[in-house]
């Protein structure tokens, strides 16, 4: 039991790292994307990445672009039909070693995610 607690908090700590840092990344096929927010979902099982996105997407300004770090791959197959519903534009899934890195743009008018 204790060794559960201990990881869930390991977890939590994880993924409240400091995703905010804006920076220009380079997307294969998209070139330049200015990224408002870098999601950690690395070892998360569903339905955690997309309840993480889900708060991040609703955290930020309309034309944001997000970037989701997943190694599950059910996620990362999620991810188009996700953001249809959240409002947001899917805009590529890049494979980077054993993890992806999942990239989406908030919409305008998105403001009730």
């Amino acid at each position: 039991m204790r060794v559960t607690s201990w990881f869930e908090g390991f977890r939590e700590q994880r993924a409240a790292l400091p995703g905010s840092v804006t920076r220009d990344v380079e997307v294969p096929g998209l070139g330049v994307l200015h990224r408002v927010r870098s999601v950690d979902c690395l070892g998360a099982m569903c339905p955690r990445p997309q309840l993480l996105t889900l708060k991040v997407l609703g955290e930020i300004e309309p034309g944001g672009v997000i970037e989701v770090l997943s190694d599950n791959p059910a996620a990362v197959e999620g991810f188009p039909a996700l953001a249809q519903a959240l409002n947001c534009t899917y805009l590529t899934t890049v494979r980077v070693g054993d993890f992806w890195r999942v990239y989406l743009r908030k919409e305008f008018g998105a403001g009730s995610i």
